[in-house]
């Protein structure tokens, strides 16, 4: 019986599984942001793809963008450039 892995052997990532779950934490983060940047910007805010990339979009389009840090905090962007943040 062997455990583990040895020299030679082959692990398989399924990168398509890490990337949606990397993603459904991402929206996740978002979702909870959400709220509190609405009561920060006075603007309705919802979580939308651009180009492939979750953000945080107004009627004017993307607002935000967030990424997971290493240490699992979410960390804003605003791609804007406004002084809020």
């Amino acid at each position: 019986m062997r455990t583990g892995t040895e020299p030679g052997d082959f692990v398989e990532f399924d990168l398509d599984l890490i990337e949606a779950e990397r993603r459904r934490n991402l929206r996740q983060a978002l979702e909870a942001a959400r709220r509190q940047l609405e009561q920060e910007v006075d603007t309705v805010l919802r979580v939308d793809t651009d180009a492939g990339t979750l953000v945080l979009a107004d009627d004017r389009g993307p607002r935000f963008t967030g990424t997971i840090a290493p240490d699992g905090r979410l960390m804003i962007t605003d791609v804007r450039g406004s002084d809020l943040l």
